[in-house]
């Protein structure tokens, strides 16, 4: 299936590892507020519609994030067992931001999946749901057990907790900043222009949010394209 998503010749997509939620078929993001499309590539957006070039934008915090290897996914992220849960590798291209832990990338699409059974167990009629994603988005799907995908117990590889006022103090400021768009907007387009233009040129939000993560995830923060095979 990933030939046929109109990745650029020559151009050999990143991989990654995502937890998604299975919602009547349909792949989506662990709060299900995304659902990932079948046959076509889910395309990154800036959440604040900021025009920063290319997405995902390095000063922002947009773009599809997904992690270097499982046993990472599984340091990052403890889904809950509750409702349907699959886990697997995900294709990254187009623009890509690499860290230390892992990507947030411009295009994705599933690679190969694995259903959760204890996700399931209790839920006879979501016996099928392997075969259906497959069906839906011709992959590759599988059964697995929660030993193999999810974590035992929660951990904290980013070591955040000396960081936890200037994390406090990013969102904090994040929403400030959409409070205040949201006013703006009700105020007319040309009101919210000139709110949008000048938090851009504060870019106070951006200067604490990096100051607070940068640790965590490597100062080697650079936009890099989806490596060629030859290395280029």
């Amino acid at each position: 299936m990933i030939a046929g998503l109109g990745i650029p010749d020559g151009i050999d997509p990143l991989a990654g590892w995502r937890y998604w939620r299975a919602d009547e078929g349909w792949l989506c993001s662990l709060n299900k507020l995304k659902t990932w499309p079948a046959g076509k590539p889910l395309v990154a957006q800036c959440p604040l519609g900021m025009d920063h070039g290319p997405l995902p934008g390095e000063q922002c915090g947009c773009g599809i994030y997904a992690a270097i290897d499982l046993e990472t996914l599984k340091e990052l992220v403890q889904p809950h067992l509750e409702s349907p849960l699959v886990v697997g590798e995900v294709a990254l291209w187009g623009k890509v931001i690499p860290a230390e832990l892992g990507y947030r990338a411009e295009f994705a699409y599933p690679r190969r999946l694995w259903v959760v059974d204890e996700s399931i167990s209790t839920l006879d009629w979501l016996g099928d749901l392997p075969v259906n994603l497959a069906g839906r988005y011709h992959v590759p799907v599988e059964s697995c057990g929660a030993g193999w995908a999810v974590a035992e117990e929660a951990t904290n590889p980013w070591q955040l907790e000396p960081r936890v006022r200037e994390i406090r103090a990013a969102v904090s400021a994040f929403k400030q900043s959409v409070d205040r768009l949201a006013a703006a907007l009700v105020q007319g387009d040309e009101i919210y222009r000139a709110e949008l233009a000048r938090l851009r040129a504060e870019e106070r939000t951006e200067a604490i949010a990096r100051s607070a993560f940068q640790s965590s995830f490597g100062t080697h923060m650079q936009d890099v394209k989806a490596r060629r095979p030859d290395g280029s």
